[in-house]
């Protein structure tokens, strides 16, 4: 009995070891447009991660299977724009509704919206049409004001 409450006397300290801090699971805010049948740059995609927002770092969808982003990000101000678009999502509307086409009978010809919240473990995406009578009243001001955003935004090169 001695040496059995030695040996958890000794492995106490294992036991309530404190375990290495896991790295929280940052999530980033995606918005941005597409277009699949253009010329020139066809996407504006921009990814607010960390306080700070990158632009896409791709004329078009069909250069990857996923979008990259630069690795500078852009000047604070637009990180704070960013800031006040992710806030105003409308996430009792679209978090039920992830992984969907929203109004968005012609994506593919016409181009969209995309919008995406993403983990390291995982990805939700929309994509919305351009037709602003199509949009749901529930997100009709949030895209008034991301498309506003947007417009504040430097041209991308």
């Amino acid at each position: 009995m001695k040496k059995i409450l030695f040996l958890l006397f000794l492995a106490l300290p294992l036991l309530t070891a404190c375990k290495e801090e896991e790295k929280p699971d940052e999530e980033a805010f995606i918005f941005g447009q597409w277009n699949l049948l253009c010329e020139g740059n066809c996407i504006q995609i921009y990814k607010f991660e960390g306080g700070k927002l990158y632009e896409d770092n791709m004329r078009s969808f069909r250069e990857a299977p996923i979008i990259v982003y630069k690795t500078s990000p852009m000047d604070a101000k637009y990180g704070s724009l960013a800031q006040e678009l992710e806030n105003s999502f409308p996430k009792d509307y679209l978090m039920p509704r992830g992984l969907q086409f929203i109004g968005c009978p012609n994506c593919v010809e016409e181009g969209g919206y995309y919008l995406a919240f993403e983990r390291e473990s995982e990805i939700i995406w929309w994509q919305v049409g351009r037709i602003p009578e199509l949009w749901p009243q529930e997100i009709r001001p949030f895209m008034e004001k991301m498309i506003q955003t947007m417009r504040e935004f430097p041209p991308q090169q």
